[in-house]
């Protein structure tokens, strides 16, 4: 069986006969406004078949011309056109995000790189080596630190070493 819209077209066409119009016809009576769609299908269907093409044009440059004027006369649409309030529109909404990336940073900094005068866990220096290992590159020679922490100095002891190099003067 086909669908009620197929039908339909093949009604208005005048396309269904015998038991497939009888059928028709019983479910078309629960559609009372399908009398009123075939006689506006059957209008046009008419007109159609008076006028089958479009009337040519007689002066198809004069007709091209029209459309390029009124192409080039229409209005630019608003999103390409400059508006500088626009523009101006984004960077009020920066202004927060760019306020926590300063505060941020200044944590960082503070955190991290500017020391000042805090004191440090090994003293007051906020400048602090601690030596973990030493070793001579001489077997004879012993090497021993001693830390100061009243002045903050380590010292590093040398025994067995009979020279100091040239390079390694005290200036």
């Amino acid at each position: 069986m086909k669908p009620f819209e197929e039908q339909f077209t093949a009604w208005v066409d005048g396309q269904l006969s015998g038991e497939d119009l009888a059928e028709f016809e019983k479910e078309l009576a629960k559609h009372p406004e399908a009398s009123v769609e075939k006689v506006a299908a059957q209008k046009v269907t008419k007109l159609l078949r008076e006028h089958p093409t479009a009337p040519p044009l007689t002066n198809g440059d004069f007709f091209n011309l029209q459309i390029q004027k009124e192409l080039m006369t229409s209005e630019v649409p608003v999103r390409f056109a400059w508006n500088p309030a626009r523009w101006f529109w984004p960077l009020p909404r920066l202004i927060l995000p760019a306020a926590a990336c300063l505060l941020i940073a200044g944590v960082l900094f503070k955190m991290f790189i500017a020391t000042g005068d805090r004191p440090t866990a090994f003293g007051k220096s906020p400048y602090f080596a601690q030596v973990i290992e030493v070793w001579p590159s001489e077997p004879g020679i012993w090497a021993n630190t001693v830390y100061n922490p009243e002045q903050n100095v380590t010292v590093v002891w040398l025994d067995g070493l009979d020279y100091i190099p040239a390079n390694y003067e005290l200036k």
